[in-house]
């Protein structure tokens, strides 16, 4: 998880997996997204402050939205991804 965000925020190029996938089968709905959401944005606010957390914060809305869509779509059409 460190790597993924030292990537994505500070674009040293540490992880290369493909974060969606282990997230594919779990059984998640939107209570665990925002549960997830509140607690990294009080992780945020405890310890930074800035541009960058300005931008996680941002960062973390969209992965959390993302990824329910394409659960959500991947649980409705009984597929998978490509990759």
């Amino acid at each position: 998880m460190y790597s993924f965000w030292q990537t994505v925020l500070l674009e040293e190029h540490t992880y290369y997996g493909a974060p969606f996938m282990p997230h594919m089968n779990l059984p998640v709905s939107k209570k665990h997204f925002d549960r997830w959401l509140e607690l990294f944005f009080k992780t945020l606010d405890e310890l930074f402050s800035g541009e960058k957390a300005e931008e996680a914060r941002w960062r973390a809305n969209k992965m959390a939205e993302m990824f329910q869509l394409k659960i959500a779509h991947y649980q409705k059409t009984n597929s998978k991804p490509l990759i």
